[in-house]
Formats: C-alpha cells, sequence, structure tokens
C-alpha cells in the first residue's frame, strides 16, 4: 500500500513541474523546429499502436530543456540531466527518468515498474490492489504479493518468508545465516550457519553438505560426493547413456571415463585433454593455449594473442584479446557481423538471406569518440562525437545524449535532417519535399516542392507566409498584411 501511494504522489509532483516548465520556459527562449525525431527514445509499440499522432512541434533550449511531440504522437519533456518524460497519446506507455540512471518509472499498459536506488518495485496491475507486485529496498526490506495472491516481507537478517525469490516457489530465513530453508515445488532444502550445514530432500535429489568437510548429493542417475572441498571430488553416472566415473585430487589430478567422454588433467585446470564422441579439447597450458577438434569446425587459440574458432554456423576471431576480435554467424536465414577494435572501433551488421540474395536490416558503425551511424530499414541516424559504447542504451538517448549530440544527421525515406549545436543551424527536406532551415532563434525559411519562400525573423518580428497564389507579411508577431495574390506581390 505504501508503494502505490508513494507513486501517486510522484505522480502529481513531476506533473506540477512539467507544467511549471511548460509556462516559464518558452518565454526565456523560443526555438521552433517541426517534426521532433524521438525514434531514439520513444517507448515501445508507442508509435505503430497510436494512429492518432497530430502534427508533430518541437521545442529546445540546447541539450538542457527539450520539450515536444512526434508525428507518432510521443510526447516528450526533458530538463537535463535532472528530469525525462516520454508517453504516447494513447497512454499505454510512459517512462519518467529522474537523473538517470538513480531512478525510473515506466508505465505499459496496466503493468507498473520503477527504481530510485537503493529501492525498487512492480505493480502487475495498477487498477488492481490485490495484483502481484512487489517492492524491495535493498538489502534489509522487501514486501508483495505473488501472482498465485500469496503475501510476503521480510526484513534482513532478522526474519521473513520470500515468494518467487532465487527461483524458488519459497524462503524462510531467522536471523540469517543461523537459519535458511527453501522450497522448489516438492524439494526442501534447510541450511544451519549457512553454507556449513545444509540438508535437501525431494522425488529428485537428496543432499547433504558440512561444508567443506564433507558432502554428497544422489539423485536417480548420477551420485557427487567431496571431501575437503576443493581438494577431492568424486562422480558415479549412472544415466541411460551416460555411464562411469569422475574424479579430482585438486590441484594435482583429475580424470573422467563415461561411455562419451574420456579425459585426464593435470594441475587442473592447466593441463588437460578430454575426448568425446563430438570433440576432442586440448589445452596446455589453459588459458594461453587451447585446440579443439570437432567434425564441423576448430578451434585454435594462444591466449591473449590470437585466436580462432569455427563451425558451420560461425567463424570468431581475436587479436591480442580483449582488444580485437571479429566474428561472422549464420542461423536460419539470418547472418550477423561484429567487427571490434577496443576502444576505437565497432561495427555490427544483421541481413536476412532469402533467394540468395541478403537485405540489411541492421548496420550499426561506431568510431569513438568521434562518430557514429546507425542504419535500420526505417531510417538512419548520425551523430558526432560519440561517448556511448551503446547501440541503444535507451536511458543514455533520453537523457545524456544530447549533450554530445553537436551534429546528428537524421534520415527517413525522402526525408532528411540536419541539426548542428541544438538547433543553432538546422535544415532538411521533409517527406513531400518541401525544404526547411533555421538559424537558432534568428531567424528560419521553409519553401514547398514548385512554392514559394515563407521566412521568419526573430520569431515574428518580421516574415512572410505565402499559400497557393496569396502573400502574406507580418511584423512585430502581431501586425499583418491583407492577403495578396502573387501578381501583386511587392518585389524584394
Amino acid at each position: 500500500m505504501g508503494g502505490r501511494c508513494g507513486r501517486a504522489v510522484r505522480s502529481h509532483v513531476w506533473r506540477a513541474l512539467a507544467l511549471a516548465l511548460l509556462t516559464v520556459l518558452p518565454g526565456v527562449c523560443s526555438v521552433h523546429a517541426e517534426g521532433i525525431d524521438t525514434s531514439s527514445v520513444s517507448p515501445a509499440g508507442a508509435g505503430p499502436t497510436n494512429p492518432a499522432a497530430g502534427k508533430p512541434w518541437h521545442f529546445r533550449v540546447g541539450p538542457f530543456f527539450e520539450v515536444g511531440q512526434s508525428d507518432r504522437g510521443v510526447h516528450l519533456l526533458a530538463v537535463r540531466p535532472f528530469y525525462s518524460r516520454i508517453a504516447d497519446d494513447a497512454g499505454s506507455e510512459s517512462i519518467t527518468d529522474v537523473v538517470w540512471p538513480w531512478s525510473s518509472w515506466h508505465r505499459r499498459d496496466e503493468s507498473f515498474g520503477w527504481w530510485a536506488l537503493p529501492a525498487f518495485g512492480m505493480d502487475a496491475d495498477v487498477h488492481d490492489p490485490k495484483s502481484r507486485h512487489s517492492f524491495w529496498l535493498l538489502p534489509v526490506y522487501t514486501e508483495g504479493r505473488t501472482r498465485g495472491g500469496d503475501d510476503f516481507a521480510a526484513l534482513f537478517p532478522i526474519g521473513g518468508n520470500l515468494r518467487g525469490f532465487l527461483l524458488q516457489d519459497e524462503v524462510k530465513f531467522v536471523f540469517f545465516p543461523l537459519y535458511l530453508s527453501m522450497r522448489q515445488g516438492e524439494q526442501k532444502t534447510e541450511s544451519w550457519l549457512w553454507p556449513i550445514y545444509l540438508r535437501e530432500t525431494g522425488p529428485t535429489r537428496d543432499r547433504v553438505r558440512v561444508f567443506p568437510v564433507y558432502g554428497v548429493t544422489t539423485t536417480a542417475t548420477a551420485r557427487s560426493a567431496f571431501c575437503f572441498w576443493p581438494f577431492w571430488t568424486d562422480q558415479v553416472f549412472n544415466e541411460p547413456k551416460r555411464h562411469g566415473t569422475a574424479e579430482m585430487l585438486f590441484p594435482l589430478y583429475g580424470r573422467i571415463d563415461t561411455d562419451h567422454q574420456r579425459g585426464w588433467m593435470a594441475l587442473p585446470p592447466f593441463f588437460s585433454r578430454i575426448q568425446t564422441d563430438q570433440q576432442t579439447q586440448l589445452r596446455c597450458p589453459w588459458p594461453f593455449y587451447e585446440v579443439v577438434e570437432k567434425p564441423d569446425g576448430r578451434k585454435q587459440a594462444y591466449w591473449p594473442v590470437w585466436s580462432r574458432a569455427s563451425n558451420s554456423n560461425e567463424t570468431r576471431r581475436s587479436a591480442f584479446w580483449p582488444i580485437w576480435w571479429d566474428s561472422v554467424s549464420t542461423f536460419g536465414s539470418q547472418r550477423e557481423t561484429h567487427t571490434s577494435l577496443v576502444p576505437f572501433y565497432y561495427h555490427t551488421t544483421a541481413a536476412r538471406l532469402q533467394d540468395g540474395q541478403a537485405t540489411t536490416n541492421l548496420d550499426y558503425v561506431r568510431y569513438w569518440p568521434f562518430y557514429s551511424r546507425y542504419a535500420r530499414p526505417d531510417g538512419t541516424r548520425i551523430r558526432v562525437p560519440e561517448l556511448t559504447f551503446m547501440r541503444e542504451g535507451m536511458g543514455i538517448e533520453r537523457n545524456w545524449a544530447p549533450f554530445w549530440s553537436w551534429y546528428v544527421q537524421a534520415k527517413q525515406g525522402r526525408a532528411a535532417e540536419h541539426d548542428v549545436l541544438w538547433g543553432l543551424a538546422r535544415w532538411g527536406r521533409e517527406c513531400d519535399d518541401t525544404t526547411y532551415g533555421q538559424g537558432g532563434f534568428l531567424f528560419s525559411w521553409s519553401r514547398p516542392p514548385q512554392g514559394r519562400l515563407n521566412w521568419d525573423v526573430l520569431g515574428g518580428i518580421c516574415g512572410r507566409a505565402a499559400s497557393g497564389s496569396e502573400t502574406q507579411y507580418h511584423w512585430l508577431w502581431f501586425e499583418r498584411s491583407p492577403a495578396d495574390s502573387a501578381t501583386r506581390e511587392p518585389s524584394r
């Protein structure tokens, strides 16, 4: 309940902040632009699912303040680096960041998730008070409700009862590590003075452990044990297609002998030779030299100087790992390539193969910290400089990337836009071949195809608007001349 009340208060606070910014800042500076590009920051699914977009508009003051609406109905408000919010017209999704990555709130349909470190939470249905939800205040407190309607709460390390934690149906503890119990289905585990004593029972596994002195685990098809771990371990396999034994006296030797796997280790893990039905692996010594032989490929590595691995689907190479590496992989009809020279160069492509032809659906290249180019079927973006190492770091794009977006070129179909220093200079072409330009808040112009020039100075101190055969002049923001036909237009 506390999480829901806090969420309501936060909603009102940020809504008031957004309204205040929209009221005050436009009087400080006016930078006009049509067609905000929110493709890199819009929430997933916000565009194509919302047909009621309206006319796009955009207002910004450098990288610090930005507000607008895209042609897909995605609204953006940002006061960087403190606050940003994007939401679609339909209200089905919104993302709100406050001093990201410290905190973020994400709403999609009826679900809601958030974090404000060291706390985070989620609610599967904000309209249902009995829906699945959770709240965590790391590392001391948690509460919530499971999908099945079971409530849980815990105060660490005093005690509690957790549900769905660590892939377990139920986790109980009292003065951890004094006592801990876990249950997954019919498998039950109890620990005292964890990890020293453990006892597990159930239909799939039986286990007892007094760590590190002794432990044994028994299943229907195998038995494993250790004494003074990790110095002595042994296993016995009794599976339908796997019979045999394995043992290791660390750090001296190891051995495995089953129906489909045989090998030895000396000074494990440095020297070993393991042979299976599918491959033979030699390490001498690991990790510096390794050879793997397979029916459909081979791997040879002189780590970290050079390595090469290949099979029927993939080829990987590296030199002076992790400085340089590349790979080419083909899975089904999809082919991907990656090349990296850390940290200065990275290039990746993805293409769909059909009838012997390759159709590229992703092409991304980055020359850090100078330049990046991101091309997809729905458009291309070029940014100078490029300081991030992530191709689609959504939180970075919303809150930090504008600070180093000194030049941005965006293309989508016939439309293209160039932007220098957040609108100080901006020009481009729209889908209908209308050309336009802008010099900060000093002047702007546009010319439709086979039309006449429209221009504006200082946001309205004087300008001209031409539509069809009529022309109208305006000055001092309010005064307008009567519309004249093209034949009566005064000479310029």
